[in-house]
């Protein structure tokens, strides 16, 4: 009897112990100390090799450092020891959604949610709440989020446990992620899980991290801080600063935050490539590069290296350098983890490979490859949308004007058109003598920038060019006329050969219009021209030939103000 109460307390005492250090290192993962953070669960698990929690734990901290693999073996095997623990079905759907298995990870996820409300199991609320938690965050993982579903899930997991202030963290991040324009919903939020958790500095550091994303640099800075106040060895917090305090131009303090950082997680390599990331976002780029060759020879593969180095290059010029390095990631990395970005950069590689190899770069076709890397990197992430310019830039360049025309169609289909979407069509179209449509997106532009005189100008060319008859009618006249009105006087001394191709125009409509000959202000619009000597081929026809013509020639200059 006494021997079997013996073990029964050393027992307990095992299993509180292993509570507690999976408790730590919990804690470990969330302040990103992921290499000591799988120390301690490994301890937990050496002692417990069925216990589920600690398998999903170890999952969701190599989740977290970016080890997906790592990740769903601990899942499955969690899964295949402990069937009946909930959140390893949970963990094994998230890498199946990450992955683009949507359908396979719904029905992991229903798994997980009959597992752990069936009666006969007998989960208390807290871990029903977690579950359902746990499904909503994985719906809002990877390239195809579901954050109407992820809402869905957080609404239930807050029926079960409506003090759970994890869930009101992750209903902030969703609704920030869903509307980052709105910043009161997910605010209120991460306020709640402060109410709840005076001393988690969790809820505190996502304040800062939704101010950074809203490029509110100083407001991110201040909440950081309070969560730096609330826990001094909160790692994320120190990371999160240095990264606003660098955007707001804090040299010095944005480096004593990432020292802290490194401080804290001395021995961690997943640390120092977030470094490494910190410094190419400092326009670092050499001591990037050092730092990502001084990680290779510690044996770290981790296939954003490849990321940062290719980047690091192409920011240097070194468009080769970063091809090898860029390509090789695309070999490495899953299809899944790639995001815009990368394509973004990839068409900065091409473009700066094209340049450097002028006229012979034909043959590699790097112009339209660069178009091709924007547009994908476009179409994955609306926020990039800019990358349709940059792709139209390139086609206008290749002289290819239809792709060029019809990119620029495709942003303006793909969000609400802006004002100088019109401006770049109609540059296209200009360019590519397309005139309807060099018209259509000119006049559009008038119509939302009224006072801009370039508009006028555009349109008074691209009427020009529809004006092709033989029996000249002179469209563009009062297009030209309206440029005049709309100048400013600063921009007169700038842009005096738009003013000479304007009173050229003029001076030849009051030649040879049928209907409003007039040879002295013919004369008169082409002394500007003269006047102005811009120097160009319009200056030397005027000279030599218009202001000699038979007609002209003895004509005194008549008024030519504008009506």
């Amino acid at each position: 009897m006494k021997k079997t109460v013996i073990l029964g307390a050393a027992i307990l005492a095992t299993l509180s112990l292993s509570a507690q250090t999976l408790q730590e290192a919990i804690k470990l993962t969330d302040k990103e100390q992921f290499e000591k953070a799988t120390s301690l669960y490994k301890q937990v698990l050496a002692a417990e090799p069925q216990n589920g929690e600690a398998w999903f734990n170890l999952g969701e901290n190599y989740f977290a450092s970016e080890k997906t693999d790592s990740a769903a073996y601990c899942y499955r095997h969690g899964a295949e020891v402990n069937p009946r623990f909930p959140l390893n079905h949970v963990g094994v759907g998230k890498v199946l959604w990450v992955t683009g298995k949507q359908t396979e990870a719904r029905a992991a996820f229903d798994k997980a949610v009959l597992t752990v409300c069936d009666k006969a199991n007998k989960f208390g609320k807290p871990l029903q709440a977690r579950t359902y938690r746990e499904v909503a965050e994985a719906c809002a993982e990877g390239n195809q989020k579901d954050l109407v579903k992820a809402q869905e899930f957080i609404a239930k997991a807050l029926e079960f446990d409506p003090k759970d202030p994890e869930t009101y963290i992750l209903k902030g991040d969703v609704l920030f992620e869903a509307n980052p324009r709105d910043g009161s919903a997910p605010l209120e939020n991460y306020k709640k899980a402060a109410e709840l958790d005076g001393l988690n500095a969790k809820p505190i550091a996502k304040k800062g991290f939704m101010y950074y994303r809203a490029k509110n640099y100083t407001a991110a800075v201040e909440e950081y801080t309070k969560a730096i106040a609330l826990d001094p060895n909160y790692s994320p917090a120190y990371s999160g600063r240095g990264e606003a305090n660098f955007m707001a131009k804090q040299y010095d303090q944005a480096t004593a935050d990432y020292d802290k950082y490194l401080t804290l997680n001395t021995g961690s390599r997943s640390a120092r490539v977030r470094y490494a990331k910190f410094l190419f976002l400092s326009k670092k780029y050499e001591e990037c590069l050092k730092e990502v060759n001084a990680l290779r020879t510690t044996g770290t593969t981790d296939a954003t290296l490849k990321r940062v180095e290719g980047y690091a290059y192409t920011e240097l010029g070194q468009f080769d350098n970063a091809k090898a390095a860029m390509d090789d990631y695309f070999m490495e990395q899953d299809a899944e983890k790639v995001i815009a970005s990368d394509y973004e950069y990839m068409g900065k590689i091409y473009a700066g490979l094209a340049a450097k190899a002028g006229a012979s770069a034909t043959p590699a076709n790097y112009d339209s490859l660069a178009c091709e890397m924007c547009v994908k990197g476009a179409q994955m992430d609306a926020s990039k949308d800019y990358l349709y310019v940059e792709a139209m830039k390139l086609y206008v360049k290749s002289k290819k004007y239809d792709q060029a025309i019809a990119i620029m169609r495709t942003k303006m289909a793909a969000g609400k058109p802006e004002t100088n979407d019109y401006y770049y069509l109609g540059d296209a179209a200009l360019k590519g003598k397309r005139w309807m449509t060099a018209d259509s997106a000119w006049a559009t532009y008038i119509e939302r920038n009224p006072n801009a005189y370039q508009g006028y100008k555009f349109r008074a060319r691209a009427q020009n060019g529809l004006d092709s008859t033989e029996t000249k009618t002179f469209a563009a006249k009062p297009f030209y006329e309206e440029m005049l009105k709309k100048m400013k006087p600063e921009e007169l001394e700038k842009n005096k050969a738009d003013l000479e191709e304007a009173y050229n125009y003029l001076g030849l409509y009051h030649l040879y219009s049928k209907d409003a000959k007039d040879l002295p202000r013919s004369r008169c619009f082409f002394e500007k021209v003269k006047a102005l000597n811009v120097g160009s081929s319009i200056t030397k026809q005027v000279n030599e030939v218009m202001l000699m013509t038979k007609e002209l020639k003895d004509v005194a200059p008549g008024g030519c103000e504008l009506l």
